[in-house]
């Protein structure tokens, strides 16, 4: 046969090959992402994950009568902010890094911060701009100019309105949610607090689900109590800014309608939970909710604010931060100066990771598309996933070099659930004997972020060992970092 038909006939030969290849099913996982595994989180969810912290504003008539839940008999004649500026509430947002905020349109007490058609009991009966003002609109003007996700604490419960818990007051109330979702543009969260609304059943919650899910279905829903069948996050039972070790995201909503008897599930969720509803961590950098002139002295130190950090976004939650504005109505300034420092210490610490660039095997890989650098690339769209056949793992890191840490961080893909349940974290010194270290020994939940504090360590070697799960691994991010010092005056250090 010529060369010319012998070379024909071998490319046709290479072309079924290679076709009949390509129609092969894939072996070993090599390139097949892996299963969701239990509960996930919904597209309003994993945006609010990646929020972290959110500001929340307690302003009203609580903030000139010196209460914090006032009894709503209060005059409106008293509300009278002198310097009212929500420019200056989002800048301080800004300079912290804040990126979405939460106002208190009306508390407990019934006093409304907009000029509402359905109550006098507000602005409009103020000397507050001759009765002509809205905070609620100069709120969301300022955060859109800013850049900010605006939202809306709505207190379900009403102390000063005498039909609250009838019908009557489920009517009212609808229309007030109504006016704020239709009026002000995006609301990116709506709060519904627990805090004294048992009388409100869960179909009055359904009604007002829907008119949310109806005008702003982008809008995630803080749920507690009879709530909870809409929450997409929940309370996580204390106010202290602390999260559970472990803390899941999933949890059985009747925790949540039950509150009362269920602290401990809010506080850590429930590793078999039927629901993914995680937890937003409300705190007020303050003693109180309100401004009290008193407290100036108290505010939380950055060291307070840091450890709140890690015991709360560093716990696979989203932390509520409180700013108290004061009677002129500003934001003070001895409570930006000290969120200011926590942004200079937060990003100082995470800028770098020091095992970036690592060596990394591991004993169950995946396959190419899901190899283990991964897990150091900075890219939260790549991750590290093992073999479906195996729930554990052996992951070594070799840093190439001495490196000193007191701070580690993993994540999971949160969009394939919960699926590592028990892990731990050993270094080596000299790069043959392992030593556990003892903050990062036993945990459990990862999520989208679990962040370990630990006394510092000097290694050339780490090994991360999953040693439990409900399916295979997938985490997109292992990072070791040296924490960034922090001057006596309590200002971090760290230059952006």
């Amino acid at each position: 046969m010529p060369c010319n038909q012998i070379l024909s006939q071998l490319k046709k030969c290479i072309a079924i090959f290679a076709t009949t290849v390509a129609s092969l099913p894939l072996t070993g996982n090599a390139q097949t992402a892996p299963t969701p595994v239990g509960p996930v989180p919904n597209a309003r969810q994993i945006e609010w994950y990646h929020r972290e912290i959110i500001a929340f504003f307690h302003f009203g008539m609580n903030t000139f009568t010196g209460d914090n839940e006032g009894d709503g008999k209060a005059d409106p004649e008293q509300f009278n902010p002198a310097a009212l500026d929500c420019n200056q509430w989002t800048s301080v947002l800004k300079r912290a890094g804040i990126t979405s905020a939460i106002l208190v349109a009306k508390h407990a007490d019934g006093f409304c911060n907009w000029p509402t058609a359905h109550t006098n009991y507000s602005v409009k009966n103020s000397p507050w701009k001759d009765g002509k003002g809205d905070v609620v609109k100069e709120f969301t003007d300022a955060c859109k100019a800013a850049g900010i996700k605006a939202a809306i604490y709505l207190g379900p419960h009403d102390r000063h309105d005498s039909r609250y818990g009838t019908d009557d007051y489920a009517n009212y109330y609808a229309d007030q949610l109504s006016e704020l979702l239709r009026n002000y543009g995006p609301i990116w969260e709506i709060w519904w607090d627990g805090a004294g609304a048992d009388k409100l059943t869960t179909a009055y919650y359904t009604r007002w689900a829907d008119s949310v899910r109806a005008l702003q279905p982008n809008c995630v829903i803080f749920g507690t109590k009879n709530s909870y069948a809409f929450a997409d996050c929940r309370w996580v039972g204390n106010e202290s800014g602390i999260s559970g070790d472990p803390c899941w995201s999933t949890i059985n909503p009747s925790s949540i309608q039950e509150e009362t008897g269920h602290i401990t599930e809010l506080n850590e969720g429930e590793i078999n939970g039927t629901a993914y509803i995680p937890a937003e961590v409300d705190v007020s950098i303050r003693p109180s909710w309100f401004y009290h002139p008193e407290e100036d002295a108290r505010v939380k130190t950055v060291d307070e604010l840091w450890d709140i950090y890690l015991k709360s976004v560093g716990r696979n939650s989203v932390l509520l931060l409180n700013y108290p504005p004061n009677k002129e109505g500003l934001v003070s300034s001895i409570d930006a100066q000290r969120t200011d420092s926590l942004r200079y210490l937060i990003h100082g610490t995470f800028k770098t990771n020091l095992a970036s660039g690592a060596r990394i095997k591991t004993l169950h890989p995946r396959g190419s598309n899901y190899k283990p650098s991964n897990m150091l690339d900075n890219n939260e769209s790549s991750y590290y996933a093992t073999s479906d056949a195996y729930t554990t793992d052996t992951i070594e890191v070799d840093l190439g070099s001495k490196k000193t840490f007191d701070v580690l961080m993993l994540q999971e893909v949160i969009e394939l659930g919960h699926r590592t349940t028990g892990w731990s974290v050993d270094y080596s010194a000299n790069g043959k004997s392992w030593t556990p270290i003892p903050e990062a020994t036993g945990k459990q939940s990862i999520g989208y972020k679990w962040i370990v504090k630990c006394k510092p360590v000097t290694a050339t070697k780490l090994r991360l060992r999953i040693t439990s799960g409900k399916a295979g691994a997938a985490i997109h991010t292992f990072g070791i970092y040296k924490q960034q010092s922090i001057r006596p005056d309590g200002i971090a250090k760290a230059a952006i």
